[in-house]
């Protein structure tokens, strides 16, 4: 047994990250299905398609799950003391890349969706995030695309530009995405405390969410720049797609508990801005048939774009003039 010990190369930097990674992310999919019961257990009234988007996303991410924990077990267990194996791609590694793309492309497909209802159907600035979104995934495709036959981890040292390129793709994407979302809410202010307490909970959400996406774009980056012999960025790399998850499912869970946290904000204030919209407010002079002056208040209310259709409600109030 000492021969066959010694015989094994050091896997702390390498196998080791791997499995860090892999424990970090079951932790991650533990907080995503908590996320997805309250989802379901909090918002029964939402659209189908919205409850079709969290269901498929929660089974892909499950599914990624199984697959990058499967091939650990594999590496570490399964095939322990036999250090040949180790080189070996395993088929359910290589599997997760495409779980990956599919996972970050209908997440982000959901965040230029809110781009284009906050910018008032801006189809050209959903159009140039959305080449972006667009690169990202095309390179993440190549790259699983040029892995899938191969047969050694050594291999992928081939590879290692066209990671770097992934991950800039992923930096730049997600960091654009908030940044819009950010812009368009601060132009979205109205002038009154209670939808003003509002945006800024919702502009420092957006930034917070977007921020970790991003960031662990930029750390799986910085590892393959400076460490490209280990698998410190195989280990983040298995991470994005559980903060894709969490970022999604904590943006939708987010409608009650902001509106909740906002001083004299109703559920409704709360949706109105979660889903982009804010109320607009007319007001005008009208005089009656007895002569009592009057102000006649049009309100345009929107309600949770995931619920029901806008409404229109007129509202309006007479008094006398003080003789």
């Amino acid at each position: 047994m000492s021969d066959a010990a010694a015989a094994l190369p050091k896997l702390d930097n390498t196998f080791g990250a791997m499995y860090l990674g892999v424990i970090i992310a079951m932790a991650l999919w533990g907080a995503s299905t908590i996320q997805a019961y309250y989802y379901y257990d909090t918002y029964p009234k939402d659209a189908w398609q919205l409850k079709l988007l969290v269901a498929v996303v929660w089974a892909l991410d499950s599914a990624h799950q199984a697959l990058i924990t499967a091939s650990v077990y594999r590496y570490l267990i399964t095939n322990f003391f036999n250090p040949a194996h180790l080189n070996a791609i395993e088929a359910t590694l290589r599997h997760m890349v495409i779980l990956n793309v599919v996972i970050i492309a209908v997440v982000q497909g959901f965040f230029l969706f809110r781009v284009w209802r906050l910018s008032q159907k801006n189809y050209v600035l959903v159009g140039i995030l959305g080449i972006l979104n667009g690169a990202q995934f095309v390179s993440i495709a190549v790259y699983y695309g040029k892995c899938y036959h191969m047969t050694s981890l050594a291999q992928l040292q081939t590879l290692l530009t066209l990671e770097k390129i992934c991950n800039v793709f992923g930096a730049v994407s997600d960091i654009s995405i908030a940044g819009t979302l950010v812009f368009l809410l601060r132009k979205s202010r109205t002038g009154f405390k209670r939808t003003e307490t509002l945006v800024n909970r919702l502009v420092m959400f957006t930034i917070n969410t977007g921020l970790i996406t991003s960031m662990c774009a930029i750390m799986a980056l910085v590892s393959v720049l400076a460490w490209p012999n280990t698998f410190l960025y195989i280990a983040f790399y298995l991470l994005i797609s559980r903060l894709y998850t969490n970022s999604l499912l904590a943006t939708l869970n987010a409608r009650a508990s902001l509106g909740r946290s906002s001083p004299g904000a109703t559920t409704q204030d709360e949706s109105q801005l979660n889903s982009f919209h804010l109320s607009r407010v007319k007001i005008g002079d009208t005089k009656n048939s007895t002569g009592h002056m009057g102000v006649k208040v049009d309100t345009e209310t929107y309600v949770d774009s995931f619920k029901s259709a806008p409404s229109q409600n007129t509202m309006q109030y007479n008094f006398k003039p003080a003789q």
